[in-house]
């Protein structure tokens, strides 16, 4: 592992961050001496000789880490060792000394040791704007897991202290509400560590909460660019992308792509939150990949968005749109004996009738969600094109006046009864949309549903929210 150098902070920003658990302090700094010689004869009270060699004075204690680093570069460990702890006898309170030890060890493997000095910089380093990650990196080292102590420390001790003291500056000003001045003092952690992320991230943050897409990606961007590994970042930028991509009339795919590749790198880094599998799915949906969206979707209601409507109307369009990709329409007539066209009449019923129970699941969480009235009318219509068959039936007729209507007309009554619930849906979503284009889409819409209903001598049936 390289030198961390003279930058030193955190690789790890949130907002609400906790200040550093207090930590015990050193003891008092030991005063310069040389060990006998000329010291030890004025100590036991002899007089110096007029030509006695005076004691040189030691060089001044950075000078010693600054040449232990040197040493450290051209792989002279013993010599680099020996700067350091030249530098830590003159001032053991001087935190980069203790960085150097680690480094020392770092090269010699020996990994318990460097954690102990890095936590002995950090210690006297205190970098309250660091505090997540140090808590994590003790988390580590107390259960003897020092490689991965070492990645935290290490990225806390690459940031200037001044930039972090800055960083720390912009979040207590963000706590009071002073957008403007936390601005200026991201943008100035910025400009005195370029290899921060955290303000990057935190700018970020703060222009996507106000809706400036345009400012949240560059910020968010940056923020990855400095620290890819960090499945936070890879989140807020796939976020972003998509709010760009989508805030157009007609969704830009490319920025959609964008997306889909920084909710699966969040993924493979470890962040599994279902709001993560929301989006993602989403962007499966947009991208026409919809085994993964159902894949998805289904992982979003598992670990969290159960009652969340939005998350059951999309794993409804992923399962409609899955099923439309099979080109099949019952002619009304045929039995179905081939055994090609069966399959693919059976697998298309499937995805619509399953497209239809999650429509259904997102009205009970949302009754007035007008769009999925909409989509679950499409939906029924498609069925109507379909032929039930034996696998369905126990589904599709479970009440007794639906079973009643089958036994008086066969597979016709599916079709009427498919037709009516279309219908319905069609109607009750204009009554709730506020969409006068998509309104006036379904105002030619239900007048033909309606001729098809009766002229296969179906009713037309009362307007309800089913």
């Amino acid at each position: 592992m390289t030198r961390f150098g003279t930058r030193f902070g955190t690789r790890f920003g949130f907002l609400g961050m906790a200040c550093l658990l207090s930590l015990s302090t050193l003891s008092a700094p030991v005063l310069a001496a040389g060990g006998g010689g000329a010291a030890g004869d004025l100590l036991s009270g002899d007089s110096p000789t007029a030509n006695a060699t005076p004691m040189p004075l030691p060089r001044f204690y950075a000078r010693h880490v600054e040449e232990g680093n040197k040493l450290l570069v051209q792989d002279r460990i013993s010599a680099a060792m020996d700067e350091f702890f030249a530098a830590k006898t003159i001032n053991p309170d001087y935190y980069p000394t203790y960085i150097g030890i680690g480094d020392a060890y770092q090269k010699l493997y020996q990994n318990e040791e460097a954690v102990q000095s890095y936590q002995t910089a950090l210690r006297l380093l205190n970098p309250s704007y660091a505090s997540e990650r140090l808590l994590r990196g003790n988390a580590f080292a107390e259960k003897r897991r020092f490689k991965e102590a070492l990645q935290q420390y290490g990225d806390v001790l690459r940031i200037d202290p001044a930039a972090g003291n800055q960083y720390t500056l912009a979040m207590k000003h963000l706590r009071h509400d002073e957008d403007k001045k936390a601005a200026k003092a991201f943008e100035n952690a910025i400009a005195l560590d370029d290899d921060y992320p955290d303000p990057h991230f935190q700018l970020g943050l703060m222009y996507y909460r106000d809706k400036k897409f345009k400012k949240s990606t560059p910020a968010y961007e940056n923020a990855v660019r400095l620290d890819p590994n960090n499945p936070l970042y890879r989140f807020a930028l796939g976020t972003s992308y998509y709010k760009e991509a989508t805030g157009k009339r007609d969704p830009d795919l490319k920025t959609v792509a964008k997306a889909t590749h920084e909710y699966e790198q969040a993924r493979r880094l470890g962040l599994r939150v279902p709001r993560l599998h929301h989006n993602l799915g989403t962007c499966y949906i947009l991208t026409k990949n919809y085994d993964g969206a159902v894949n998805e979707l289904r992982a979003a209601v598992r670990e969290g968005l159960q009652d969340n409507p939005e998350t059951f109307y999309n794993l409804g369009n992923a399962f409609f749109l899955k099923g439309m990709t099979i080109n099949y329409t019952w002619d009304g007539l045929s039995s179905l004996t081939d055994v090609n066209k069966l399959n693919q009449n059976n697998e298309k019923f499937n995805y619509l009738n399953k497209a239809i129970g999650a429509y259904n699941l997102a009205l009970r969480y949302d009754p007035k969600y007008a769009q999925v009235y909409y989509d679950r009318g499409v939906a029924y219509y498609r069925l109507s094109e379909l032929k039930l068959t034996e696998p369905f039936m126990d589904a599709m007729l479970s009440d007794k006046h639906s079973q009643k209507g089958y036994l008086d007309k066969g597979v016709k009554y599916f079709q009427e009864d498919m037709l009516a619930k279309s219908l319905v849906s069609f109607e009750t979503f204009t009554t709730l949309s506020e969409d006068a284009k998509l309104k006036a889409s379904v105002s030619k819409i239900v007048p033909g549903l309606q001729r098809q209903l009766k002229s296969i001598g179906g009713k037309v049936i009362e307007n309800k929210h089913s």
